[in-house]
């Protein structure tokens, strides 16, 4: 205690009692997935009752072409160390929750705390988070994770793979992209990846028309959507 600075003391209590958010990982051991697509959605069933972020740990690509942002948005590379000047780099997205954009190009070594950080000031935070080495702080730190893959059966045996690496954490399969034409069956997915399917999402033109227009899907009457609502309340239920 410092008499001269008296309110660091309160500034100590508050951080440490303040109710942390929940995160939600979303990955998958490759990419074209899904996975942005699926964490941008579930954002925005979480904002229907919650302060929800959406953080982007996609350094590569980001997620700001798929959300129609300028190359110049803010990112989470431009916010200090403070949590204040985190939320100001918290962009405002229509359906009701904020994003915090990767920063293109840059591998940076601090991303695995950007989701820690951002659940000191929402209820909900839902992590794109594509594989590398930096990822498995991330995954340990959520509340659950969700492996976002498609209907074959090498992505099945990669996935495996991947959820044997990182054993003990709550996970919820997703098959996205789920069609016609295909000869693999539930059972055989599920067979290759030793574990139930919490989610079958199928093909969607819609999604793919408001992708093109850099939009989430607004129906809430798609067997996607449905799907992808069931995923939620299990989410939110684990």
């Amino acid at each position: 205690f410092d008499p001269a600075r008296p309110d660091d003391v309160l500034t100590a209590v508050s951080a440490m009692t303040r109710a942390r958010g929940r995160v939600i990982a979303v990955t998958s051991p490759a990419g074209g997935t899904g996975v942005t697509s699926v964490a941008l959605h579930l954002a925005a069933l979480a904002a229907r009752r919650l302060s929800t972020c959406f953080v982007d740990l996609d350094t590569t690509w980001t997620a700001g072409d798929r959300l129609g942002l300028p190359g110049a948005a803010r990112t989470w590379a431009d916010a200090g160390e403070t949590r204040e000047s985190l939320e100001q780099s918290a962009l405002p997205i229509a359906p009701g929750f904020r994003v915090l954009l990767a920063p293109r190009g840059r591998g940076a070594s601090d991303r695995y705390q950007i989701a820690e950080r951002a659940a000191e000031s929402f209820e909900r935070v839902v992590a794109d988070a594509p594989p590398g080495d930096y990822i498995r702080p991330v995954l340990e730190g959520a509340h659950c994770c969700v492996l976002v893959l498609p209907p074959t059966i090498p992505a099945a045996r990669r996935a495996h793979e991947f959820l044997d690496e990182h054993r003990g954490l709550k996970w919820a399969v997703a098959i996205n992209r789920l069609g016609p034409g295909g000869e693999v069956t539930r059972s055989g997915l599920r067979r290759v990846l030793g574990c139930r399917i919490a989610v079958e999402l199928p093909c969607c033109p819609s999604l793919r028309d408001r992708e093109d227009e850099a939009a989430l899907l607004a129906t809430p009457w798609s067997r996607w959507a449905r799907g992808l609502r069931r995923l939620y309340d299990a989410l939110e239920n684990a």
